[in-house]
């Protein structure tokens, strides 16, 4: 039987990256994939023949640098194209608002419409800039042990409260205030016009199950200015889907000397005693490992790889209670040309329709389909 100092299950984007850290500090690194291909949910696929897309997930923008950089993936062909609109807010019957990049840009599309809007964007963004400036670094944080921290703990704790006390009243105000708040309610503070409401608040509910008036829904915000400095997150992508990133991931984590082995699909993960310490495939295979790391979602690692009798009785009852809704659908259309919209012409067409294109023109509507999900 092989042995492995770890068995990383599933070959998708967080499962090589674990692989190639793990590989990196001396490791000897088993991925196994049940797919013929890596990536996950990160996979460049032809959807219909002659046109190949990012099937699943397609945005580059959360990828960390600093895990390229670890990794070295500037050694890969990784072209990372970054348009000059970051979202186009459409609204039938009225004048549609673009958000850019170039916050002057941005500022005279909104004054269009509300001079008010382009007055308040620039305190907005200026507020989030700071704000995420000192929430950067809870996303490169270990969670700190709650009963007992070590010194190094309470060290980064300390740090990150002295960055709070250094944003200075308002904006520590407004922290505090958002992190609960509905997004619909924040938006409502900074923004009269309906449209830019909606394209800010719909920034909040992406990947979540909730809708605008629920609570706590401003914390997406706040995230994505932690990652880039901005409540708006750039529409970031890789020059040949989402697949290029998963691949240079692979070629780095066999650089390493992680073997990746496809079409391995794990039916089980024995333990002995209470330790995961080996993994049965469904083509009978079996591999040792010190520790395993799963890349599938909890209820699936626990209910349906891990014998019942293995686990604490309250463990597989909190299991058992863990809720994980879908909460995206996705349509890859294949197109003869630039989609046309109405009020979007003439020479700046290609520029606006270059990053997203939301439609949802107020609050109500984006409140509406998460009536129907729930």
């Amino acid at each position: 039987m092989a042995k492995y100092d770890i068995i990383v299950i599933g070959a998708g984007h967080n499962g090589l990256v674990a692989a190639c850290y793990l590989a990196k500090a001396g490791l000897k690194t088993l991925v196994l994939e049940q797919r013929e291909i890596v990536g996950g949910a990160a996979v460049t696929e032809e959807i219909h023949p002659g046109f190949r897309c990012s099937s699943l997930a397609h945005s580059a923008a959360p990828f960390s640098p600093q895990v390229m950089k670890d990794l070295r993936l500037d050694r890969h062909t990784l072209e990372i194209i970054t348009p000059p609109a970051r979202v186009l807010a459409l609204a039938p019957g009225a004048q549609s608002t673009c958000i850019y990049n170039d916050s002057a840009e941005t500022i005279r599309e909104i004054g269009e419409v509300s001079a008010k809007d382009a007055q308040s964007y620039p305190e907005f963004q200026r507020s989030f800039a700071r704000i995420g400036k000192v929430l950067a670094p809870l996303l490169r944080m270990t969670p700190p042990e709650i009963d007992h921290p070590s010194p190094g703990e309470l060290w980064n704790l300390g740090k990150l409260g002295r960055s709070f006390r250094g944003l200075g009243k308002q904006d520590a105000y407004r922290l505090l205030r958002w992190g609960p708040m509905a997004v619909a309610d924040l938006v409502a503070e900074w923004f009269e016009t309906e449209t830019l409401r909606a394209v800010v608040a719909a920034r909040g509910i992406f990947g979540a199950f909730a809708g605008p008036w629920s609570a706590g829904t401003s914390l997406g915000l706040l995230w994505q200015a932690a990652m880039g400095g901005h409540a708006i997150a750039p529409a970031t992508f890789f020059r040949g889907g989402i697949g290029v990133l998963t691949e240079a991931l692979a070629s780095a984590a066999r650089d390493a000397g992680v073997e990746i082995r496809t079409g391995a699909k794990v039916e089980g993960i024995e333990t002995n005693e209470d330790r995961a310490s080996r993994i049965v495939l469904k083509s009978g295979d079996e591999f040792e490992a010190r520790a395993i790391v799963s890349n599938a979602d909890p209820r699936t690692t626990f209910l349906k790889l891990v014998d019942p009798v293995c686990l604490d009785p309250s463990f597989l009852q909190k299991i058992n209670n863990y809720r994980a809704n879908g909460v995206s659908a996705k349509i890859n259309l294949a197109l003869s040309g630039l989609p046309s919209f109405s009020g979007i012409d003439g020479e700046d067409a290609k520029t606006k329709l270059s990053g997203r294109n939301h439609i949802g023109p107020d609050i109500g509507y984006l409140e509406r389909p998460f009536d129907a999900a729930k």
